[in-house]
């Protein structure tokens, strides 16, 4: 018999799983709680790496396998994807019975967790409510689900903020800190021979590295294509030593694959199909900028002091320490402002003395001893709003 609570934590990407591996972790160490997951979308799949496998690796009980990811173009595709999760999860929740259910962020795992706690009177936590990025569904479906959790663990005091405008009740609101920030202070380090071995590429110290990941935005799909192919033909013309991560698993993808694959020649680009933790994070610390639209620019790129090319309107509007340069999908534009960030020493100077408003790597922690410590009661399960 144990008086352990059991949080359910929900996992549908690698990028939403590294950032939750150091709060999975802490949850796993602390002795009022026991952790177990639901794996589903883009983990199960061979297309993205099937990384479940680096889940059991990290050695995390999964309590099922929910696969939902329909892999392709069509807008319809991640709505009934998350049709999908809801029934899984359904089915999970009505036989483990946990205490918590925890979801980040703002895909489909995060509103299907979000609704299935609502609906089965389960509290569920929240990490990075109020984070604001124009442009995208997700920044409906973040506060959408936000408006259904009972318990929000935001990563800067800006988004706190935003929660409580949101009209949410201060009791249930904590600026923890954005948990990527976590891993990067925990990843041990990998020399350049090391980091080469494990990519199956050479990395070359001394020279610029540019590291890119470029997702789709979900009310620009159709333009997905060219907008990857004019990155690419910027970091053809740069010929500056390129490691590029493939896009997430949205509609759109396949066209941004597409793409890829008409550049795959490149003698100074090394495509992934997905970068572990160990080697993602090694590659963020090496590179001399990042070029993208990934939110590991805004949220984790500060604490290492790196510049950051944004290009478009994916991260528009969200908070950001400095590091970061926003940009057209222009190809004279972005190759610009990557010899900016490369080249340009007294922006450099800046970039590396940014304050990252994301907190100081120590949010998994504060996010477990919460959980352990917030009673469950009907005060915390009956919400009510403040206006």
């Amino acid at each position: 018999m144990t008086n352990k609570k059991l949080v359910l934590g929900v996992t549908g990407i690698r990028s939403e799983y590294d950032i939750m591996s150091s709060v999975y972790r802490a949850i796993s160490d602390h002795n009022m709680l026991d952790l177990s997951l639901v794996v589903t979308g883009a983990h199960l799949a061979d297309d993205f790496g099937h990384t479940v496998d680096q889940i059991r690796d990290d050695g995390f009980h999964i309590a099922d396998e929910v696969p939902s990811l329909l892999n392709g173009d069509r807008d319809s595709f991640r709505i009934k994807g998350m049709g999908i999760q809801i029934q899984g999860l359904v089915q999970t929740v009505e036989r483990v019975r946990p205490d918590w259910l925890l979801v980040l962020g703002d895909r489909e795992e995060s509103i299907a967790t979000a609704l299935v706690g609502a609906y089965m009177n389960i509290p569920v936590a929240h990490v990075s409510g109020g984070d604001r990025v124009v442009g995208n569904v997700d920044d409906q479906v973040r506060h959408a689900v936000t408006k259904l959790a009972h318990l929000h663990f935001t990563t800067s005091q800006d988004s706190a903020e935003r929660v409580l405008k949101l009209g949410e009740q201060p009791f249930r609101t904590f600026n923890v800190g954005n948990p990527g920030l976590d891993r990067i202070l925990n990843v041990p380090h990998l020399s350049a021979v090391e980091l080469s071995e494990k990519l199956g590429t050479t990395i070359e110290c001394g020279k610029p590295l540019i590291m890119l990941i470029q997702h789709v935005i979900s009310s620009e799909i159709n333009d997905a294509y060219i907008q990857m192919r004019e990155t690419l033909e910027a970091v053809a013309e740069m010929g500056f030593q390129t490691v590029l991560s493939y896009p997430n698993s949205d509609a759109g993808g396949q066209k941004m694959i597409r793409a890829i694959r008409e550049f795959e020649h490149l003698e100074n680009l090394y495509i992934a199909r997905s970068l572990p933790r160990l080697e993602f994070v090694n590659l963020m610390r090496r590179a001399s900028c990042m070029l993208g639209n990934s939110s590991a620019g805004i949220l984790e790129a500060p604490l290492l002091g790196l510049p950051v090319v944004n290009v478009g309107n994916r991260q528009m509007g969200r908070l950001n320490a400095g590091n970061v340069e926003f940009v057209p999908h222009e190809k004279a534009a972005i190759v610009a402002a990557v010899h900016k960030a490369i080249f340009d020493e007294a922006y450099r100077s800046r970039v590396a003395a940014c304050e990252n408003p994301y907190g100081d790597g120590r949010s998994s922690e504060r996010i477990a001893n919460i959980l352990a410590t917030t009673e469950i009661n009907k005060e915390l399960l009956i919400k009510d709003i403040t206006y």
